[in-house]
């Protein structure tokens, strides 16, 4: 059977956008479709439709960032969970995969090819349960992460690299102890790039983002991780040799798909600015949260605010994530953007990585480290004035 080509495909993604009502510029229409398209095991009639697996977490992008926005955890009685919008990713304490179970337990597979096994709430945290594969490495820590908002993103990477920077040498002087670094990522060509997506800062482009779920989360390859079996290990023989759409040594998801997918995510508007309490953002400042936080960064499109700085920082044992990306320590996180927060309490999905603070002073409760000075100021506030600071963080 003739099998359609990765041009063809976007043939019936248009007539789908149309049809939906989609309006303005086509390729972010296009883009719109494959962030809902279900994708399919190989092999199938259309070699850009296929290449499911062969382990995975999810079939498509919108079954882990439905409605674009972070999404509660769903458990079963037994605690385990349900939905694709927590994963746990595996490490050593210097960022090495598990040998058997690599970089992320995918709980799915196809025919023959067994998932990993189950994510399960355990304690105030989660752990794997149920392996399919024996157990994980004694070294092997296990992180929860639970899927981010999608909004605002195209503005992050158009933040320049000497404004990051200067905000790093910035802080280097602060008497806090403050001490955001930058994540420099080596390049193929050996030079270095600046990291600022990811929890870890560990993705230096929107693009390589999406091409970093497409292998982890959907077991699908792309021109920039070209592995036809995803996150499989020699540990895993039937994975390894299950059928693919990789066809010649091409990725299974075109680059042209990678670009339509990405332009369509950088589009994303930021969340919706809010009036700001005068008082509560003084506040804000007046602690030290707006030293990491920072409530603006310049771009050529305008200011950013998105209150972060995209810098990483060690925040104590009381946000060990456990798992955690090369050349970076389990404690380090980048600086979470805080726009678009109020909507996440109010859909009730928890805060920080793995969802596991309720409030905003929750969250602060979890904040050592470089935070901790900030956390002091905090607690030392007057009843009336903390609960306004409280209120302004979680309006934004």
């Amino acid at each position: 059977m003739r099998r359609l080509s990765a041009a063809a495909l976007l043939i019936p993604l248009c007539l789908a956008a149309a049809a939906a009502g989609a309006a303005g510029d086509l390729d972010r229409a296009i883009g719109a479709a494959l962030f809902k398209r279900a994708w399919v095991p190989a092999p199938s009639s259309t070699r850009a439709n296929d290449g499911l697996g062969p382990l995975h977490n999810a079939r498509s992008c919108l079954a882990c960032h439905g409605g674009m926005a972070r999404q509660p955890v769903r458990l079963d009685e037994a605690g385990v969970v349900l939905g694709e919008n927590l994963v746990l990713r595996l490490s050593d304490r210097e960022g090495r995969p598990d040998p058997v179970y690599g970089v992320q337990l995918q709980t799915s597979g196809l025919p023959g090819v067994p998932g990993e096994g189950r994510a399960v709430r355990s304690g105030s945290g989660y752990a794997a349960r149920d392996l399919a594969y024996g157990p994980i490495a004694p070294t092997t820590r296990v992180g929860a992460r639970l899927a981010p908002a999608l909004s605002g993103l195209g503005l992050l990477e158009q933040v320049p690299e000497s404004a990051i920077l200067a905000i790093a040498d910035e802080q280097g002087r602060s008497p806090d102890g403050i001490r955001g670094r930058p994540n420099w990522l080596s390049a193929p060509d050996g030079s270095r790039r600046l990291g600022r997506f990811g929890l870890k800062a560990s993705l230096p482009t929107l693009a390589e983002q999406v091409e970093a779920a497409f292998e982890l989360d959907l077991g699908m390859s792309t021109p920039g991780r070209n592995r036809p079996a995803g996150d499989c290990t020699p540990a895993q023989p039937a994975c390894l040799a299950a059928p693919t759409g990789a066809e010649y040594g091409k990725p299974e998801i075109a680059a042209e798909l990678v670009d339509l997918l990405t332009h369509f995510l950088a589009a994303r508007p930021a969340p919706e600015a809010k009036a700001a309490d005068p008082a509560g953002s003084a506040l804000f400042e007046a602690i030290g949260c707006a030293m990491c936080h920072r409530p603006s960064l310049p771009s050529a499109r305008g200011a950013v605010s998105a209150y972060t700085d995209l810098l990483l920082h060690d925040l104590g044992p009381e946000l060990d994530g456990g798992a955690t990306e090369p050349g970076v320590a389990p404690t380090e996180w980048r600086t979470a953007p805080l726009w678009g927060i109020s909507g996440t309490i109010a859909g009730g999905a928890g805060l920080l990585h793995d969802g596991r603070a309720r409030t905003v002073a929750d969250a602060v409760a979890h904040h050592g480290g470089e935070a901790a000075s900030a956390r002091a100021r905090f607690r030392a506030l007057s009843p009336l004035d903390r609960e306004r600071l409280l209120a302004f963080v979680s309006s934004l």
